[in-house]
């Protein structure tokens, strides 16, 4: 869908530069946060996630049933028998958190650049780059920053299969909804977001049929696990399987008081303040992590206000794949309030839109300088 290669070499060598820079900073940032590491909610988030994972690896041993998805306790469970050892497990899973970190600056630059241009998608990358929330999140056990680039990297299926009408992008699309759902049960009805765009890139019918028969044949792959009465797979019967709503959304329901609360501060909030900007001094981590969350937020204002601007001047189709996700996601936190994670990854889409906002914004500032040095310049002709 896009080869880095197609780059000039300056775009390409700062896209890199991010890239790797952001990789960088979160490892540096997971070797410095030993004894600074999170406290209240989000080790009571962690535990449980840490919890399921011994299940899967020691059954006997654990007594109850797991509450969480089974994404994160399946990678930690599988990183704990590659390596042997717990703290090992948890380092891995942190520098893997890292990679994927990283490698979600490119998919935000392909997908900024397929919804607007080239300057705008870096612009994206820098943002992104610059969104603190991120940096801390990598350093936890939760799902996140998985979850996060599982869903850029869905939207870019989704493209693929809509540009391309290809079987693989319409597998990889049904792969990764089911993905998605290991880490968050609302992507459950993630496919009915094909419906609207079939409607809107005027699919053809046969087209329609063989993309839906593709889709299901991946979400149903993914599923097997459950449902396949193979050895291996036995330990999963302590985890909630991906479509197990039920029990999680009565749990669920009751996570907030108001359910357009807790859709707030899935977007605006979530937790990221409970583990940001740590220092000793309370008075100093109070105005450091008002600061922080005065930048944070003023990033997503800008992402709706540029969602805004983007919907009302720009071309709405190649938008409709990010844009009908997102409104997706917010329309399935409101009903089904998620019990995993911080309500983070979500974000990341209004930020491809406050960089849309920053183009305009630089644009406009650039043709406004240019047409004063014009203003002034028939002045001294005259």
């Amino acid at each position: 869908m896009f080869s880095i290669w197609s780059l000039s070499r300056m775009n390409r060598k700062l896209l890199l530069a991010i890239i790797a820079g952001v990789f960088l900073m979160s490892c540096l940032l997971i070797i410095a946060g030993g004894k600074n590491g999170p406290q209240g909610a989000i080790i009571e988030m962690e535990q449980k996630y840490i919890t399921s994972a011994e299940m899967i690896g020691h059954p006997d041993d654990v007594d109850g049933s797991s509450v969480v998805m089974p994404g994160v306790p399946l990678m930690i469970a599988g990183l704990t028998k590659l390596f042997g050892n717990e703290g090992h497990a948890f380092t891995a899973y942190r520098l893997i958190q890292s990679l994927f970190h990283a490698l979600s600056v490119y998919l935000v630059f392909v997908l900024s650049r397929y919804m607007f241009n080239t300057s705008t998608a870096l612009l994206a990358c820098l943002i992104y780059a610059l969104y603190w929330p991120a940096y801390g999140i990598v350093r936890l056990i939760l799902p996140d920053t998985t979850m996060q680039m599982l869903m850029l990297m869905l939207v870019c299926a989704v493209i693929g299969a809509l540009e391309f009408k290809q079987a693989g992008w319409y597998t990889a699309a049904g792969v990764l909804t089911a993905l998605v759902a290991y880490f968050n049960l609302q992507a459950l009805l993630y496919p009915i977001v094909f419906v609207i765009l079939w409607w809107k890139y005027h699919s053809p019918w046969r087209v329609i049929i063989s993309g839906t028969l593709l889709i299901t044949i991946g979400y149903l792959l993914v599923m097997s696990p459950w449902w396949l009465s193979i050895p291996i797979f036995e330990k999963l019967m302590y985890l909630p399987g991906p479509w197990n709503i039920a029990p999680l959304w009565l749990d669920a329901r009751f996570i907030e008081g108001n359910p357009l609360v807790h859709l707030y501060r899935s977007i605006f909030g979530g937790l990221s303040t409970k583990y940001a900007g740590r220092f000793g001094n309370e008075e100093a981590r109070r105005v450091v992590q008002s600061a922080l969350d005065f930048v944070r937020l003023i990033l997503l204002y800008a992402g709706v206000v540029g969602l805004v601007w983007s919907v009302w001047k720009y071309r709405l189709k190649r938008q409709l794949p990010a844009l009908l996700t997102l409104l997706y996601f917010i329309a399935a936190d409101w009903l089904v309030p998620s019990l995993d994670g911080t309500g983070f990854p979500y974000g990341v889409f209004l930020l491809l839109y406050t960089a849309f906002l920053t183009n305009k914004a630089v644009i406009y500032a650039h043709k406004s300088s240019l047409h004063r040095g014009a203003s002034r310049q028939r002045k001294y002709v005259r």
